[in-house]
């Protein structure tokens, strides 16, 4: 069951703007994920589109389950992975 409460007029615009960065920041998550993977795939790395591969090194798989990869030879963020999105 969720918390009933009626935001103030400042609050609801608090959020408003906040839901407004927030859908900016998707949307250029997304075009990152795009470009890095075709960045990817023009030097001939192939990857399985369901996994959480890295971007900044040859890490295959995001492992762990905190924000940094617990991978030893990668620890780039969640961020850094395809699949975060």
């Amino acid at each position: 069951m969720q918390p009933e409460y009626d935001p103030a007029d400042a609050q609801k615009k608090a959020y408003e703007e906040n839901e407004a960065d927030f859908s900016i920041l998707e949307k250029q998550l997304r075009s990152f994920d795009e470009t890095a993977t075709a960045r990817l795939a023009a030097i001939g790395r192939r990857f399985d589109p369901d996994a959480q591969y890295c971007y900044r090194c040859p890490c295959d798989q995001f492992e762990g389950t905190h924000i940094r990869c617990a991978r030893d030879t990668c620890g780039h963020s969640m961020a850094s992975h395809h699949g975060f999105i």
